[in-house]
């Protein structure tokens, strides 16, 4: 727990720190969790703010330094160039920490944040909000007993009119980064990409091949220049081989069988494979996430989405970036 030893039976008191269409998002799911009580918001846009506070009959803060002052919680929704101010004031604060994805823009940054709050003694949780999808657990706890060779993520988007501050690397591509880290506990032997700028003055389209010293391939395509939405991820192991579609949340499993039917007559019936369709719940990745927190703030525990696991993803989003710029 933090400094102000909130009470382990009392629901924790959280507010939002950014009111944009993440933070919307964030308002919504925790106005309707009874681990959290959603005392307020602040963003720099005050009208936003003020509309979503109504919205959601909570305060709306006139400064950060406010709002910090009352919560033990605080979500950081801001644009990803301010994670590091934002997260360092609410660390010095007493406040436990939630940031989106990436943690910072930078590892040094990322460093500043994760010391802020040991420092302080408070929980950090980033929002790799994947690692939260229930069909993506539900894969990671299949593959934990497989053989892995390869594995296969694809993230496209259609082009949105937001402005980025980030890459599409920094942008979609660190959540199937930090999924690949959960996959494959391997140090990288080599990586190779290349990307292209399309809309913005960034990366909008990269692709990247990982080989692990462990043997381990992976593949790995985003976009935000393509005109369908899909989220997939495929592993081939040994033995199977898993399909994971995030949107739909389902879980497939290819296995090789040798089971026949003889039924009597020349005629056999052969099956060579079988199809697994794993039953996935249907939980929001948002609920989930935050349940989780409240559970380490609760319990003591390190979150699964770590500021060092968030550090080691950004850290594969620079190289990447890297290379696929210079190609």
């Amino acid at each position: 727990m933090k400094a102000r030893d909130t009470m382990h039976e009392k629901a924790l008191r959280v507010g939002v720190l950014g009111t944009g269409s993440m933070g919307q998002n964030h308002l919504r799911v925790l106005s309707s969790m009874f681990e959290y009580d959603l005392v307020g918001c602040f963003d720099v846009n005050q009208e936003i703010c003020a509309q979503q506070a109504e919205k959601f009959g909570i305060k709306a803060f006139e400064t950060q330094e406010e709002l910090l002052s009352e919560v033990d919680v605080v979500h950081i929704v801001t644009p990803s160039f301010l994670h590091k101010e934002c997260a360092v004031a609410a660390a010095k604060a007493g406040c436990h920490v939630l940031v989106e994805k990436p943690i910072a823009l930078t590892c040094e940054d990322a460093d500043v944040i994760i010391d802020a709050c040991k420092a302080a003694g408070t929980k950090l949780c980033v929002g790799h909000v994947e690692r939260y999808n229930p069909a993506v657990s539900t894969m990671l706890s299949i593959v934990s007993e497989e053989e892995i060779v390869s594995v296969t993520f694809e993230r496209m988007s259609p082009p949105v009119t937001r402005i980025f501050d980030a890459s599409v690397v920094e942008d979609l591509m660190i959540h199937d980064i930090d999924v690949l880290n959960a996959l494959v506990d391997s140090p990288i032997k080599k990586i190779a990409a290349h990307g292209a700028k399309i809309y913005s003055d960034t990366l909008d389209y990269a692709q990247a091949l990982i080989t692990f010293e462990n043997g381990i391939m992976a593949s790995i395509t985003a976009s935000r220049a393509t005109e369908a939405k899909i989220r997939t991820a495929r592993v081939s192991a040994k033995k199977s081989y898993i399909s994971v579609d995030y949107l739909g949340r389902t879980v497939d499993i290819s296995r090789k069988t040798s089971f026949s039917l003889d039924i009597g007559y020349a005629t056999q019936y052969a099956q060579e494979n079988i199809v697994e369709k794993i039953m996935v719940p249907m939980n929001e990745p948002l609920r989930v996430e935050f349940l989780h927190f409240s559970d380490c703030i609760r319990n003591d525990k390190e979150p699964t989405t770590s500021g060092l696991m968030a550090k080691k993803a950004l850290m594969m989003c620079h190289q990447i970036q890297e290379l696929a710029l210079v190609d």
